[in-house]
């Protein structure tokens, strides 16, 4: 049955094409399912094993950051930064494993 549509469910939908538009950039669904894997790691391990370049990672990373789906993680001594995914960046990685494992099943 037909709901009234109303404002409230145009934002949710607003937020869910947004989030459409971003998994379908480039590098976005392997960092994040590689960071699901990986839980903390560095920038240097994510380029080696992902073979993207410094570039493309650096600019993914900061729009994941911006999108509250990945935190980055700072330490002065020795000076190192880590890359971890947020809670809402785990919830949607376990859905995108979840969808890739029933589409190869």
């Amino acid at each position: 049955m037909y709901t009234k549509f109303n404002l409230k469910m145009l934002q949710g939908y607003n937020i869910l094409f947004e989030l459409m538009e971003t998994l379908g950039k480039k590098w976005v669904v392997p960092l994040l399912i590689f960071l699901l894997f990986y839980e903390k790691t560095n920038f240097s391990q994510m380029k080696k094993q992902l073979k993207v370049t410094s570039r493309a990672l650096s600019k993914k990373l900061k729009l994941l950051e911006a999108l509250g789906l990945i935190e980055k993680i700072a330490i002065d001594k020795p000076k190192k930064v880590f890359y971890s995914l947020s809670d809402k960046g785990k919830g949607i990685s376990q859905i995108l494993l979840k969808v890739a494992t029933n589409i190869s099943n």
